[in-house]
């Protein structure tokens, strides 16, 4: 029955101004589910609890009431109106006519849907919407990335500022969020202080940029609580379809680890799901790399490194000044003279190491990799093994 209810009231939230498709789509949901739909929809408009052979034959007679109604008055009836004039006048089974205003059916939908104190959708609402989302991506064959964001050391601030405090900025933070990402982006609160972001049609290094660009805009944001500030970051992280799992629940599941990931790198960063890769062959390689640091204004500059070694899933290489962070996204691009080509990549800064007097080992993992750098790595890494690279 509430699969019925859900599917009844989403008709109501979507056709509120348009009885005529109202009770076309009311009439769709009964021929799907049959006779049993009739006394949930009476439930839903009128709270009557009415046995299944009363509820069809009323709906049947509220339709044709409304439309004798309209043909009299001159003018369309609308439907509550109609069904008040039916339970108040010939059929008195109402009380309260106002029990059928929109208001109620909106504010029934919002708490099926939201969640009541960030506005974010519930997780119930997460759940079916990544099933659908994930299925959609298979049919048209696009991506789509889970970002799954968790406030570091939120329980101090309900430890020392109070409950109504840590609601507060929840609140607040939340609709910072929404004010970053998209219309078709669902941002849902998942549990306590975490909140997992759909994010359709989005590819791993998109994904990413923009959960940089929500961290950042967090950890400078200017949250206030009865006058005292109170400063918060996030972690995060983020697991892609195809590329991670095909399967929806298993997404979750990655970019939950990842979020642990950038939970162990000292909070306040984000970071990509990615397997153990350790297996690839890493071999030297020395020439000049370009790296920038990604920034969300586009501004950061760029610098030359010189390359220590390369293998399919990242690099190594050394700089006079680490401008950056463990879990810093980092564009960088390789050129392979060999093939005359130069390659442009997405990485994830995993390692800083004092390599001399004012010199620094960089690690690098390499974040998502289309066909054609993929095939120049290994290409190049092939000719100088001279050997198939596991």
């Amino acid at each position: 029955m509430q699969v019925i209810r859900n599917k009844i009231l989403q008709c109501l939230y979507d056709y509120s101004n348009n009885d005529e498709k109202l009770i076309a789509v009311l009439g769709d949901v009964a021929a799907e589910f049959g006779p049993q739909a009739f006394p949930v929809i009476f439930h839903v408009l009128t709270h009557l609890d009415l046995s299944q052979p009363e509820a069809q034959e009323f709906w049947q007679e509220i339709c044709l009431h409304r439309r004798e109604m309209s043909n009299q008055l001159g003018h369309n009836v609308n439907l509550r109106t109609a069904i008040c004039d039916y339970f108040c006048s010939i059929h008195k089974s109402l009380q309260n006519p106002k029990v059928v205003e929109i208001h109620v059916f909106e504010n029934t939908i919002n708490t099926a849907k939201y969640d009541r104190l960030t506005g974010l959708y519930n997780r119930a609402y997460f759940d079916e919407s990544l099933i659908r989302e994930v299925a959609r991506a298979k049919r048209y064959n696009t991506e789509l990335s889970v970002l799954f964001l968790d406030i570091d050391n939120f329980k101090a601030v309900n430890d020392n500022h109070g409950h109504l405090a840590g609601d507060s900025v929840l609140k607040d933070l939340s609709q910072a969020i929404m004010g970053e990402i998209r219309a078709e982006d669902i941002a849902s609160r998942y549990g306590g202080e975490e909140i997992v972001i759909i994010l359709p049609e989005t590819k791993k290094a998109t994904g990413l940029i923009l959960a940089e660009r929500i961290r950042e805009l967090i950890a400078n944001l200017s949250l206030q609580y009865e006058g005292k500030n109170i400063p918060l970051t996030v972690s995060g992280g983020l697991a892609n379809f195809p590329i991670d799992s095909c399967d929806a629940m298993e997404l979750v599941g990655f970019a939950d680890m990842a979020l642990l990931k950038a939970k162990a790198l000292g909070k306040n960063n984000i970071q990509a799901y990615s397997t153990n890769k350790r297996r690839y062959v890493r071999i030297d390689f020395s020439p000049k790399i370009l790296v920038r640091k990604i920034s969300i204004d586009e501004s950061a500059e760029s610098f030359t490194a010189h390359a220590k070694n390369l293998s399919l899933t990242g690099i190594l290489f050394r700089s006079d000044s680490p401008c950056f962070a463990v879990g810093n996204k980092i564009q960088l691009q390789i050129p392979f003279e060999d093939f005359n080509v130069s390659v442009l990549l997405l990485g994830t800064v995993v390692r800083i190491e004092l390599a001399g007097t004012d010199q620094y080992e960089i690690g690098v993992a390499f974040l998502e990799m289309d066909h054609t750098p993929k095939n120049e790595i290994s290409q190049y890494l092939l000719k100088k093994l001279g050997q198939k690279i596991m």
